[in-house]
């Protein structure tokens, strides 16, 4: 992470994780180190770990999404753990706080757009089939009762792999595609609409309505099919394509 600037959205992100338990393993190391030989981290640590713990305890103790899906939690010991920061990207705990707070709405802290994506980093756990010719779904795949896309002969991007997650009673689905290196992961969510971050952009095309933001060097857009919410997200891949991906109807093939 080396030198820290003091307005430094990455930092601040990085901080809001750790605090949390959402960094990723190799990350975590790296931002400990760096938060171990500067008495500004520290501090900036203990803020972003207060904010933690004032939404826990203004919505009620929560687990982050990762001890949710049964898995081993990253991060700091139990006590400092609670619902996700979701302003990982504003400066300083105060706007992590209010941040989260008003995605939240009342009530206990409730499933995310932001928190869906965060799967697009586990890894898969099943193969994907074939589709016969010409078919623009992929078979025997479903997910709220609907079909996941077949990408590769229109746009390049190949099914690679799916993982099932039960996250707070919710059946979510993941595919992932592959192109030229890079990955994407599509998430379907059964059940009532997800919040979306405050701020995020509004792109309608083909009379769909999607909503995109960056988390960090993710691109993150999200839609409804058939009132579901959709989120489909990946590093280094331009607006356009997810945004083309999310639209494509597949010749009403891909139920909207």
């Amino acid at each position: 992470m080396g030198k820290p600037r003091r307005n430094s959205r990455a930092t601040e992100r990085d901080l809001a994780r750790l605090a949390d338990g959402t960094l990723e393993p190799g990350r975590r190391e790296l931002v400990e180190r760096s938060v171990a030989g500067s008495d500004e981290l520290q501090s900036r640590l203990r803020h972003q770990r207060r904010a933690v713990d004032a939404v826990r305890a203004h919505r009620g103790e929560r687990a982050p999404l990762a001890l949710r899906l049964r898995r081993r939690a990253i991060g700091t010991p139990p006590a400092r753990r609670g619902s996700r920061v979701l302003g990982l990207g504003l400066a300083g705990a105060l706007g992590a706080l209010v941040w989260t707070l008003a995605a939240l709405g009342g009530g206990q802290a409730a499933l995310t757009v932001a928190d869906a994506a965060t799967l697009a980093a586990r890894p898969a756990t099943a193969t994907v089939p074939e589709p016969p010719d010409d078919h623009p779904t992929l078979p025997r795949l479903r997910a709220a009762g609907l079909p996941f896309p077949y990408w590769e002969d229109r746009f390049g991007w190949k099914a690679t792999g799916v993982r099932n997650d039960d996250v707070d009673g919710r059946a979510l689905t993941t595919v992932f595609y592959r192109s030229h290196g890079r990955r994407i992961a599509y998430t379907i969510v059964p059940g009532s609409r997800l919040p979306v971050a405050p701020g995020a952009a509004t792109i309608t095309r083909s009379g769909i309505v999607v909503r995109a933001y960056p988390d960090d060097r993710r691109l993150i857009v999200t839609w409804l099919r058939r009132g579901h919410t959709c989120v489909l997200s990946g590093v280094d891949v331009p607006l356009d394509t997810l945004t083309a991906l999310a639209v494509w109807r597949g010749h009403g093939a891909v139920p909207y």
